[in-house]
C-alpha cells in the first residue's frame, strides 16, 4: 500500500511538472506611469519562447495575445530550442502582430542553436530585428534593442536618447540590466525562466549565468525600473514546477 502511495505522488509530481505546469500560462498585468502621462500603451513582452511549432503553450499565448489586443509587441529573445525547426517558428511568428510592430532582440540560444536565415524568417513576419538599434514609435516613445551578451551589446545607442521621451529598453539576460544608462526609464528582459523549478517558500534552486539577482518581477535601480519575465518556454530540462509561463501585459502612460 505505501509503495502504491509513493508511486501515485511520482506520477502526479511528474504530471505537473512535465505537463501541467508548463502549459499553465499566467497572463500577468502591469500598470507604469512616466513622464507627463498624456499617452498610452498597451504592450505585451513575450520571451523565451523555445518553440517548436504551436502546442498547448503556445496556443495559449496566441489565444491571450487576440483577447488583449496589444498596441505593440516585443520579444526578448531565445525564439531557438535544440530541436527546432524554421517551420515550426513560422507557425508561430506568423501569428504574433500588433498594430505598432513588433520587435526582436537575440537571446542566448540564437548563439547557441542559430536560426538559419533569421533575417529572412523575421522579415517574413513582418518582425524588425531591433539588435543594437533604436526604434522611434513616436515623438514620445522610444525602443532600444540589445544584443544579447552571448554577442555584442552595444550601449553607445543610448547616449543620444531624448530624455523627454520615455526609451524603453530591451535585451534578453537581466544582469546586463547593472549596464544599462538611466536615461532609459524602463527595462524588459527574460532568460531566468523564473528559475523553473522553484520551492516553496524556498524558491528558485538554479538560475541560468546572466541572470545575477535579477529572477523575476520587478527591480530598481536609481531612476530605471526592470521586468524580468518568466518566459514562454522552457530550457535544459522540459518541467516547471511552481513556476508557471508567463505572457506580460503592460498599461504604460507616458
Amino acid at each position: 500500500m505505501l509503495k502504491l502511495f509513493f508511486f501515485f505522488i511520482i506520477a502526479l509530481l511528474s504530471f505537473y511538472s512535465f505537463y501541467y505546469c508548463p502549459n499553465d500560462l499566467e497572463v500577468t498585468f502591469h500598470e507604469r506611469i512616466y513622464n507627463k502621462a498624456n499617452h498610452s500603451i498597451k504592450i505585451a513582452h513575450i520571451t523565451d519562447l523555445h518553440t517548436m511549432g504551436i502546442r498547448s503553450v503556445e496556443s495559449k499565448l496566441l489565444s491571450a495575445l487576440k483577447i488583449e489586443q496589444p498596441d505593440l509587441i516585443v520579444i526578448t529573445g531565445d525564439i531557438s530550442t535544440p530541436n527546432g525547426e524554421i517551420t515550426g517558428y513560422q507557425e508561430v511568428l506568423s501569428q504574433i502582430k500588433a498594430p505598432l510592430g513588433v520587435y526582436f532582440v537575440n537571446g542566448n540560444w540564437e548563439y547557441w542553436n542559430p536560426i538559419k536565415k533569421m533575417n529572412s524568417l523575421l522579415k517574413e513576419n513582418n518582425i524588425e530585428y531591433l539588435n543594437n538599434k533604436v526604434a522611434k514609435i513616436n515623438a514620445n516613445l522610444t525602443l532600444v534593442g540589445f544584443d544579447d551578451i552571448e554577442g555584442t551589446p552595444n550601449l553607445e545607442i543610448a547616449s543620444d536618447l531624448n530624455s523627454t521621451s520615455l526609451n524603453i529598453g530591451l535585451f534578453h539576460s537581466p544582469g546586463f540590466f547593472k549596464k544599462i544608462p538611466s536615461n532609459i526609464q524602463l527595462s524588459l528582459a527574460g532568460h531566468s525562466h523564473g528559475g523553473q523549478f522553484k520551492l516553496p517558500y524556498i524558491g528558485a534552486l538554479w538560475t541560468p549565468e546572466g541572470t545575477d539577482k535579477f529572477n523575476e518581477g520587478w527591480f530598481k535601480k536609481n531612476k530605471s525600473e526592470l521586468y524580468v519575465s518568466r518566459g514562454v518556454g522552457t530550457s535544459i530540462l522540459p518541467i516547471r514546477f511552481n513556476c508557471r509561463p508567463e505572457l506580460v501585459i503592460l498599461n504604460i502612460k507616458y
